[in-house]
């Protein structure tokens, strides 16, 4: 188990009562989409986890058994499913997933708690790299239906 997201001085739990006390603070601009983006993919990544969520970062068997089952589940229907429910846009993040890796790099080059922020979404993306399939592949999201199947492995 790793608490820490990437390079990111903050374990998870920090980063998320961190980033959800931002919101308050990061009005507009990239701060806000990047913190709005962080908690949209954490919402994400509680659902894929199942249980209590997303509270770490999984390694080892925990991690192999999570990325074989969203391998298994998104290798099925990899395309947008005809209800439209695949998104390239996770609820409340006014960025795409490609945008924000380049949201992302553009946090990470700022100073203070924007440079963390930037880190901390970078840890994200690397982590649902690694459960999709290697660098790049987190290119959309599981459907509903199919983030309920990851949770109950």
């Amino acid at each position: 188990m790793d608490d820490r997201l990437g390079s990111s001085e903050w374990s998870v739990p920090e980063a998320r009562n961190v980033v959800a006390q931002l919101r308050h603070v990061a009005a507009e601009g990239p701060e806000y989409d990047g913190v709005e983006l962080f908690l949209a993919l954490c919402d994400y990544l509680d659902e894929l986890h199942g249980g209590a969520g997303f509270d770490r970062v999984f390694t080892g068997s925990e991690r192999s058994a999570l990325a074989g089952a969203v391998r298994r589940i998104h290798g099925r229907s990899a395309v947008p499913d005809r209800d439209g429910e695949r998104l390239v846009q996770p609820v409340n993040a006014a960025v795409t997933l490609t945008e924000g890796r380049a949201l992302a790099a553009e946090l990470e080059s700022a100073d203070a708690w924007q440079r963390e922020l930037g880190l901390a979404l970078h840890g994200l993306y690397s982590y649902l790299d690694q459960l999709y399939g290697g660098p790049g592949a987190f290119t959309d999201l599981l459907t509903t239906a199919e983030r309920d199947r990851v949770a109950s492995r």
